[in-house]
């Protein structure tokens, strides 16, 4: 397939997940036209993995009937090269390492092809279009599969020379913490990834014998972080608990990043984002006790705006981004 290069005022977008992939086309400023969604294809072929994301992004052109795209955008679950070609160290989706998604994507399309972390994808649609438009510093962290994160500052989402800066959810809290997927211990993640809050819940059924999750005891496959947020905010006192310890942990990364980066904002997005003041107050209280000296409000700690398709509008953001900065 073949899609001419002339300049247009669409992108299209991809967020790779390591649970879903989304695929979406959206304008410069930002509203989406479409989108697909589907299962992230669980196999160690890289290239069967890029062929996949490659067919849907096909599809999505052939169903919005484009005659030519800007670009292409892709956020990836994980670290990527100084030039942003190669994703390096994605650990909930180890298909990727070592494969060139632009490259592919490129040549498969016949058009441009930027790749970025996924956090940084999702912090740049929510600076650009979303609820950080106010603000020129923000954080952000994204609660999913994992945990990730994104950094502007001056207006300007920063990775640093190693890609690195926003990994959010690799700060350890406790040296001799739960093993991470990364390969130490402790991480925010192994506190508040999907399978740590999973973990947690299932873990504490016996002491709630009265909680909608004993259902599911033995069964953590059909648990999901949202599916606790959901119960939390219907009264549940297991995913209630579960959501302060999560309140608590997250607290205690954003008091070790705000004094680092002095943020105007913190914007939080992802499943258990959807719980509300039940996992922002713990958030916010911890934050007020244990950074006295920052003098950020907790107020300044709110939802992101854009929901579940910022990483995908993110992605197609950074077809304007890259290109911008090549003319």
């Amino acid at each position: 397939m073949t899609i001419s290069p002339a300049a247009t005022e669409i992108a299209v977008g991809i967020d790779v997940g390591g649970t879903n992939c989304t695929t979406c086309a959206i304008d410069r400023g930002g509203v989406m036209l479409g989108e697909l969604s589907h299962p992230t294809p669980q196999t160690d072929d890289g290239e069967a993995l890029l062929s996949a994301l490659a067919d849907t992004a096909e599809q999505l052109i052939a169903r919005l009937k484009l005659r030519s795209v800007a670009g292409i955008g892709i956020g990836v679950p994980g670290t990527v090269s100084a030039d942003e070609r190669q994703a390096c160290d994605c650990p909930n989706l180890r298909a990727l390492d070592g494969t060139r998604p632009p490259d592919y994507l490129q040549d498969r399309l016949g058009v441009p092809a930027w790749m970025q972390n996924d956090a940084y994808c999702a912090t740049l649609a929510e600076l650009r279009y979303g609820a950080g438009r106010p603000y020129d510093n923000l954080v952000m962290l994204t609660l999913g599969t994992g945990v990730g994160g994104g950094i502007a500052l001056g207006n300007r989402v920063h990775r640093g020379p190693r890609q690195v800066m926003g990994e959010v959810g690799h700060i350890i809290l406790d040296p001799n913490g739960p093993s991470c997927n990364c390969g130490t211990e402790g991480c925010v993640e192994a506190y508040v990834g999907k399978d740590a809050l999973v973990h947690r819940a299932i873990s504490r059924v016996p002491a709630y014998p009265g909680s909608a999750l004993c259902e599911y005891a033995g069964e953590e496959d059909q648990v999901s972080p949202k599916l606790i947020a959901e119960l939390a905010a219907q009264g549940d006192e297991l995913c209630c608990s579960v959501m302060d310890d999560a309140g608590f942990y997250i607290g205690l990364t954003l008091c070790n990043i705000i004094v680092v980066c002095d943020p105007d904002v913190v914007l939080i997005g992802g499943g258990i984002a959807g719980a509300g003041e039940l996992l922002f107050e713990p958030i916010r209280q911890t934050v007020k006790r244990r950074t006295p000296i920052s003098g950020f409000d907790p107020a300044n700690i709110i939802p992101c705006g854009l929901g579940s398709e910022a990483g995908a509008i993110g992605a197609g953001a950074l077809v304007w981004e890259r290109s911008c900065c090549m003319q």
